[in-house]
């Protein structure tokens, strides 16, 4: 069995990384802009990560939700106390593709809706209903293609004032920073205003922060 060829590769082998840099099978040294998506943003081989890492994994590998964690519940007092939304419930994911998934799904649950609006260029995931909301037709098969998706141009307001009118949307998602689409980002205006129609028409915002660092 081979693995599935589904990127473009670059033809370089990287074997190790340290701090801000990584080195390659013939001992080539970059300097890591890429951060891995994001997810070791800290550097590589950071002594604290290693240690925490090392000592769970001698204790315990994995087991499941269904029997208490407190390691969770620390981490989510520590994420309230330094996002300042202590009062919020935390639902851990394994990517931002699965945590659109389940916000897309709870904003439906939330006021019996089906209908969602994206942006152009927007790119959320490309599982089921978070390749839906994505701006991309090549990512989508025919069954994540349906008419309860509106897409709008990118940061248009009456667009999307008028798509809310008729009281049918669940959700408006868009992306804090939109990464795959182009580095664009909405102004505060925009958002504040985005925020105060959504509160208006019982519409759930939400918003995709993967490439803002959450």
């Amino acid at each position: 069995m081979k693995t599935f060829d589904v990127y473009p590769r670059f033809d370089i082998n990287i074997t190790r990384g340290e701090g801000c840099h990584v080195w390659d099978a013939q001992g080539q040294r970059y300097l890591d802009f890429y951060g891995g998506h994001a997810v070791i943003s800290i550097g590589h081989s950071h002594p604290h990560y290693q240690a925490r890492i090392r000592n769970q994994l001698a204790a315990l590998g994995f087991y499941s939700n269904s029997v208490l964690m407190p390691i969770q519940e620390e981490f989510a007092g520590l994420l309230g106390q330094m996002s300042g939304y202590p009062d919020y419930h935390l639902f851990l994911c394994n990517s931002g593709a699965e945590a659109n998934e389940n916000a897309l799904k709870l904003a439906s649950f939330h006021n019996g809706r089906k209908g969602l609006v994206a942006f152009d260029g927007a790119f959320h995931g490309r599982t089921s209903l978070a390749v839906a909301v994505t701006d991309n037709a090549k990512y989508r098969a025919p069954v994540n293609d349906g008419p309860w998706v509106d897409f709008v141009p990118r940061y248009d307001l009456p667009s999307v004032q008028n798509i809310l009118r008729d009281g049918r949307t669940a959700a408006v998602i868009l992306e804090g920073i939109q990464g795959v689409g182009g580095i664009h980002m909405p102004d505060a205006g925009f958002l504040r205003q985005l925020r105060s129609l959504c509160d208006e028409t019982d519409t759930v915002l939400i918003l995709d922060e993967v490439q803002s660092g959450y």
